[in-house]
């Protein structure tokens, strides 16, 4: 009461227990002449100069009929809602941060949506007060939860050219709220009595629909939001590259936008790219981009290209990291076999002369076998492709020497003879 009085400028003045209220000279005539009256606030009035307070007194229905002067039902709106642009971006847009770019709103669209208010008289033990039904535009009840978060208690009358709404569509409104509300009424107290509303009203609240566009140099993304302007809240950027989710933006050098985090350096080139986009030399263990390494073919991990060296047995280009004594792992690592395991069948089948000699020991990289025989007083090394089994190198040692050397094109047919 005193929120509908002070929306209508009327003055009033309480004492204890009792609220004086000065009308206006032209509703005088509505309280036989009087101009100002008396309500009681804490006991039922037992004088006839004091006005009821109950809704469907002379004194409420004249408060509504004033609310609502004339229109078929009262405009209000939440008192806190953003009504402006400005209201949104400023919030918004601190919450992100774009480095070496900016951040701004574009094509901010703020729309008005209604909802009715359906204010029903009660007398509880004496008390009377106002009970509220919110609906929305579709029909649907409003539930508390989206009441209180959109400060459906804290409303104020729009005084000037309030959104329009057309006649055929409040009816709808007015006409569905009222089954929705008799029909939850029923549902608490069966022998509820269906009755009319005070007070119809509509909240008009703000929803708004956008995007933040994030510019770095020539590149430009975009996140789109919409919602209730009064609960928006920043929301991460979801990076189309990384996949990742930020508040914090950056550019790699070819200019695509993503997660700050999720761009690096490449510490071979010093060209800033995708995190993903960086390997692990496993060498130097420096951060660089894949184009700058190649796969060991003994370890199977990446390592720069000016990491990588010879091995002295197998004549393989080999990452330093897995050389010991100029030699590779895999050479280092050789293991007995047996002439029926199938890796020495398939290069025996292809290469018969091979099959000549015995004690057969392998190891295996990504791309060849390395497979080394011995007799009496020598000893055969011989590399093979793995795909194609094709020789790669052959090499002789003495059975007391370790130092392995080349065979000629002409040893080596010999020794390949069947």
């Amino acid at each position: 009461m005193r929120w509908s009085l002070a929306q209508l400028q009327i003055n009033f003045r309480e004492s204890p227990g009792l609220l004086r209220v000065q009308l206006p000279e032209f509703d005088h005539s509505a309280f036989d002449g009087q101009a100002e009256i008396e309500l009681t606030l804490d006991k039922p009035n037992d004088q006839e100069t004091q006005e009821s307070l109950d809704w469907n007194s002379r004194f409420g229905l004249w408060l509504c009929k004033r609310l609502l002067a004339g229109a078929p039902a009262l405009h209000l709106r939440p008192h806190e809602q953003p009504n402006a642009v400005k209201d949104i971006s400023e919030p918004l847009l601190k919450a992100y941060r774009v480095d070496g770019g900016n951040v701004h709103l574009g094509g901010c669209q703020l729309t008005d949506y209604p909802f009715l208010r359906l204010s029903f008289a009660v007398n509880d033990n004496g008390d009377c007060s106002l009970r509220h039904f919110f609906v929305a535009l579709d029909g649907s009840s409003v539930s508390d939860k989206l009441a209180k978060e959109l400060c459906f208690s804290n409303l104020e009358r729009i005084e000037k050219l309030p959104p329009r709404i057309d006649s055929t569509t409040l009816d709808t409104m007015i006409a569905t709220g009222l089954r929705t509300a008799a029909k939850m009424s029923t549902v608490r107290d069966p022998s509820a009595v269906v009755v009319d509303p005070v007070l119809v009203s509509l909240i008009w609240v703000k929803r708004a629909s956008s995007q933040i566009q994030f510019t770095i140099g020539d590149a430009t993304t975009t996140l789109s939001f919409s919602g209730w302007a009064k609960l928006l809240r920043a929301q991460p950027y979801i990076a189309a590259h990384s996949g990742a989710s930020t508040f914090h933006l950056a550019a790699t050098d070819d200019g695509r936008i993503d997660a700050h985090e999720q761009i690096s350096t490449c510490q071979q080139s010093g060209q800033r790219v995708l995190l993903q986009e960086l390997v692990t030399c496993s060498v130097t263990q420096k951060k660089v981009m894949a184009e700058h390494t190649q796969i060991c073919p003994v370890s199977g991990q990446p390592a720069l290209h000016s990491e990588f060296s010879t091995c002295n047995v197998c004549k393989q280009s080999v990452s330093k990291g897995v050389l010991e004594t100029k030699i590779c792992k895999a050479c280092h690592t050789l293991v007995k076999i047996k002439k029926d395991d199938p890796r020495l069948v398939w290069i025996l089948g292809e290469h018969a002369g091979l099959d000549r000699w015995g004690h057969w020991q392998f190891a295996e990289t990504q791309h060849v076998y390395i497979a080394q025989a011995s007799s009496f007083l020598k000893r055969l090394l011989v590399v093979v492709d793995k795909e194609s089994l094709a020789i790669c190198h052959m090499a002789t040692a003495s059975r007391m020497s370790s130092d392995w050397l080349p065979v000629s094109e002409v040893d080596a047919a010999e020794l390949l003879m069947p």
